[in-house]
């Protein structure tokens, strides 16, 4: 029997990349995948790392829920059902989808090599991820990465270019990714977008021990699994990846939900007038938030029901959660009355985003919304739900401090999400809010938190997050919209790319020096539009000072020359003021 043309099998990512070479096909992209992709993989596998108990560093398990009762009356008062732990039960294993291969042929012999016709950036970023794990593990103990990496002859698995590889240059060869990376002019987009990913995989693994990133090493190596097709026919393969890529639309987490809530009207008498209500609640809620406002809404009410981090699947869990707990009545009622009491919660927090200036309990949530971690949106509508209106502007402004002091702290956003559960859980159990929300902080915490601000920020989002919250935390309880606006950007005052402008700053550091001086927050401010480039200090300074309103550009502004001397002095300030204001209570040990 002839060999099938088309053949598929499912195979562990250690299996996949250890089956040989790998070069893209002439009509695949050059990579591509932004900061928001990279971190969206790995944030899949870390959450699915942490569910299986695969973490040799887990975080302590959630107390059971409680009913949350309201201060404002019967009518704010919430039961949330307690959650299921069997749904979250899963055999150990992560699917990263399907990707399409064609063997590469030698005068019509199949050789030991592949195409990628659909997967260049999953295979791409995975890559990068286990070169990153090479050069944070112990280089004498091995832990199974060079067979992924490099063939047996020593050549490397993956190849993205013939001529200039970015790839072999500054990921494969041996401890590079623990290198500084120079700038320059003749970089492509591609290049960029592969030392963008070393950065974001190298920000959220650094600090981990020896332990642990040897486990996420072999969780993502043995039990991330994607489907595999092998194609033998060229034009077959090319109608593949032209009938992947351009055709269908991704299935949204509402067009999951929909449905199964509506079904939940099947279980009482008058089913067509409950299942209106829980239609038309929908569909105004879909109506009046938009398709990335629902998604977000939708994480809220997870978070709120579920109090655990969030994986990809969360809005199956969260349907399978309403099913279990809420069930006849009950379940239309949460698909209808509940949904518009958290429309409201949700409605509330961004009540100020239009202001020009956000000023009191708006100025908080103007900064929270910073954050790259939005579960702290879920504990600001439960604090609205169940707080008095003189106590909730309180609330917010701890909340607001406390998050960013997690964020400065644990840069892991997941823990940032298990320690917010359990908080949340704790505000519920209490008939108070605590002087702290919950939240207390040891000693160990604080000197990361001050490690944090004085230690450069690395080249990612991160930087943006931390300098924007600071700068909005230097206008105290008025916050200006140019410090959130989408077209503002971090500007580094000594540049990346300084040219021949900066050699009075530059003399006599060396290079590693220098980018770790333009990193500080010393060197970083917030400007309302695009950045000013490689400019002399002195033309930056008079186009800082007429940037009226713009707090660091204008303090900046002031001083008559730029020195490594002052950005560190100017550093420590910036390290005291932000510790300064939040305010934190004394650490506790531990």
């Amino acid at each position: 029997m002839a060999t099938p043309v088309v053949r598929s099998q499912s195979v562990s990512i250690g299996e996949l990349l250890r089956s040989g070479s790998f070069v893209p096909a002439r009509v695949q992209r050059a990579y591509c995948w932004t900061e928001e992709q990279q971190q969206s993989l790995l944030e899949d596998l870390l959450a699915a790392f942490a569910e299986f108990g695969l973490d040799p560093e887990p975080a302590h398990e959630a107390p059971p829920p409680i009913e949350i009762a309201g201060e404002n009356g019967g009518e704010q008062a919430i039961l949330l059902a307690e959650p299921d732990r069997e749904i979250e039960l899963s055999a150990p294993f992560t699917f990263l989808g399907t990707l399409v291969l064609m063997p590469v042929t030698d005068g019509g012999a199949i050789k030991d090599g592949f195409e990628i016709y659909d997967g260049l950036q999953r295979i791409t970023t995975l890559t990068i991820l286990f070169a990153v794990l090479r050069d944070l593990l112990d280089t004498r103990k091995d832990y199974g990465i060079r067979p992924l990496l490099q063939t047996d002859a020593g050549t490397n698995r993956l190849v993205l270019s013939q001529t200039n590889d970015i790839l072999a240059l500054d990921v494969l060869a041996h401890g590079r990714t623990g290198k500084r990376y120079r700038g320059g002019p003749g970089l492509t987009d591609a290049a960029m977008r592969v030392r963008e990913c070393v950065a974001t995989m190298r920000g959220r693994l650094s600090g981990w021990n020896e332990a642990r990133l040897a486990a996420f090493n072999a969780f993502v190596r043995d039990q991330a699994l994607v489907s595999v097709i092998h194609i033998s026919d060229r034009r077959i393969s090319g109608k593949a990846f032209v009938s992947i890529n351009s055709g269908g639309m991704p299935l949204m987490p509402d067009e999951i939900l929909k449905g199964q809530l509506i079904d939940l009207a099947s279980a009482v008498r008058n089913t067509e007038k409950a299942a209106e209500r829980i239609e038309w609640v929908w569909n105004m809620l879909q109506e009046e938030f938009g398709k990335a406002g629902f998604d977000d809404f939708l994480r809220s009410v997870d978070f709120i029901e579920r109090r655990q981090p969030q994986s990809a699947d969360y809005a199956l869990q969260l349907m399978e959660h309403i099913r279990r707990r809420y069930t006849g009545e009950e379940g239309v009622a949460w698909a209808s009355d509940r949904l518009i009491q958290y429309r409201a919660a949700f409605k509330w927090i961004y009540e100020g985003e239009v202001m020009e200036v956000a000023t009191g309990v708006h100025a908080s949530l103007r900064r929270l919304q910073l954050l790259k971690w939005d579960q702290w949106r879920a504990f600001a509508m439960l604090i609205a739900i169940k707080s008095r209106p003189q106590d909730l502007a309180r609330r917010i402004d701890i909340l607001d401090r406390c998050c960013f002091a997690l964020t400065l702290a644990t840069p892991d956003a997941r823990r940032c999400a298990e320690m917010l559960g359990r908080k949340m859980e704790r505000f519920a159990r209490s008939t108070s809010f605590g002087r702290q929300g919950g939240f207390t902080f040891t000693k160990a915490q604080h000197e990361r938190m001050k490690r944090a601000l004085e230690s450069p920020l690395p080249d990612s989002g991160r930087r943006g997050t931390v300098m924007r919250w600071i700068e909005a935390a230097s206008h105290g309880d008025r916050v200006p919209n140019y410090i959130v606006d989408p077209m503002s950007s971090v500007e580094h005052v000594y540049p990346k790319n300084p040219e021949t402008h900066w050699t009075t700053f530059e003399d006599g550091m060396d290079i590693d020096h220098a980018a770790t001086v333009r990193e500080l927050t010393g060197n970083l401010c917030i400007l309302p539009a695009d950045e000013l480039g490689n400019a002399p200090f002195e033309e930056k300074r008079r186009a800082y000072q007429r940037l009226k309103g713009c707090r660091f550009a204008n303090e900046i502004a002031s001083a008559r020359n730029w020195t490594p001397e002052q950005v560190k002095a100017r550093t420590g300030r910036i390290a005291e003021m932000t510790m300064r204001f939040l305010a934190l209570d004394p650490p506790v040990e531990g």
